[in-house]
């Protein structure tokens, strides 16, 4: 039949078309000879529904699984963007911590050993919550912690501080970061030899899950204490734009000095255009300290051996307009107040500092701390611990 069907359609071709249109014909007519294979079917989930109840953020989704074989796991995807890939075949999955007080849509696909993923099915809810945000502290600290000396040196106080209402997490506990129970959360990085950018923050600090744990407690309103390497998470938050990321960082070794270090409080040196800091709440307490560096400061650390370990703002550094000056600028642009500089500066560009106040698109107020004098081991007696211990419980007290 296809060999009859092509002579006829030959003989036409010759008598009705040029020579050189023949040439196509073969072309044409042998995709009659392609054999498509029928589509190996990829079965759904069926049945799902989410079991909870109002005035609580539990859920748990519930599913049939297909019977199809080749099933090797579940993907559940929250509103489009958040994929969890289970390497099992499980019918439920149990939330700790809805969102609430919004419409939210989970969808259910199943997935199969030869790659193949399902289509999805998906169920709505809004769950009616009145949040009841906690009182406690949380310090949450990369995996690795102890390979700090500064770390483990806060990670004691803390312990030592805050036994009765303060708990030590890490990105593999980072579950226990509860709004319901703690209402602030301390986030500590001083790491030798870290590069620049919170994707390399150690320990599991820049993991999806702990990014993502961090943005839903602040969502919830829940306040962040930033300091050292960890102020770099105003970017990955969506607190400020990559574009406003701390540029002024260190992560040397350092070594032996005899210069006390702090944070200086008055910002500015021309007339009119003077912010003092001075009687803020996170310097409450604390000795101003006068002879240093033209004006008085606060001291943080005395003579040891140190790491020059800042990461923070150099105001002069991203394009901003001057109105009346860059501090000015930036805290109108950001909707923050610059609280401290390093120690030694009086003009305009170090932000040391920054107080980042809740805005309407983000409910958390953070307080970044990226000065490398705040350090909580310098190798020696720090004649100014007991300065940097009240800042920090200040800190902590003005964010609850």
């Amino acid at each position: 039949m296809k060999t009859t069907i092509y002579s006829k359609v030959r003989n036409l071709a010759k008598a009705a078309f040029p020579f050189y249109l023949l040439t196509l014909l073969p072309l044409a007519t042998s995709c009659s000879d392609v054999e498509y294979e029928e589509a190996v079917r990829s079965e759904a989930v069926s049945n799902l529904k989410a079991d909870y109840t109002n005035n609580s953020r539990k859920v748990t989704l519930q599913w049939t699984n297909p019977t199809a074989e080749g099933l090797s796991g579940i993907q559940i995807i929250k509103d489009n963007t958040d994929i969890t890939n289970i390497d099992e075949i499980i019918n439920s999955y149990f939330i700790k911590k809805a969102p609430a007080n919004v419409d939210v849509a989970y969808t259910v696909k199943a997935r199969y050993n030869d790659g193949r993923v399902s289509e999805g099915q998906t169920v709505r809810f809004h769950l009616d919550y009145v949040l009841h945000k906690g009182s406690k502290i949380a310090l949450l600290v990369a995996d690795d912690y102890e390979q700090s000396d500064d770390e483990k040196a806060a990670v004691a106080w803390f312990r030592q501080n805050y036994a009765a209402d303060g708990i030590v997490v890490t990105p593999a506990t980072i579950d226990d970061l509860d709004i319901e129970e703690q209402g602030v959360c301390w986030v500590m990085c001083d790491r030798i030899g870290v590069e620049r950018g919170w994707q390399n923050l150690p320990g599991g600090l820049a993991d999806l899950e702990t990014i993502e744990a961090l943005k839903a407690f602040a969502g919830d309103g829940g306040n962040l204490f930033l300091t050292n390497h960890a102020t770099q998470l105003t970017v990955p938050l969506g607190r400020i734009p990559e574009a406003y990321a701390p540029g002024i960082f260190g992560s040397g070794p350092g070594g032996q000095n005899d210069d006390v270090w702090g944070s200086q409080p008055i910002i500015g040196n021309a007339e009119g255009q003077i912010y003092d800091h001075s009687q803020h709440p996170i310097y409450e307490g604390m000795d101003f300290t006068p002879g240093f560096y033209e004006r008085s400061i606060y001291c943080f650390e005395g003579s040891g051996v140190k790491g020059d370990h800042n990461c923070m703002w150099d105001l002069n550094a991203y394009g901003l307009v001057p109105n009346p000056n860059v501090v000015k600028t930036w805290e109108e642009t950001t909707n923050s107040t610059v609280l401290g500089t390093w120690n030694h500066v009086i003009d305009y560009c170090c932000a040391g500092i920054i107080d980042f106040e809740p805005t309407t698109t983000f409910p958390a107020r953070i307080v970044a701390v990226g000065l490398a004098s705040y350090e909580w081991d310098i190798q020696g007696t720090n004649a100014y611990q007991d300065q940097l211990e009240r800042f920090t419980s200040n800190c902590i007290n003005y964010l609850k």
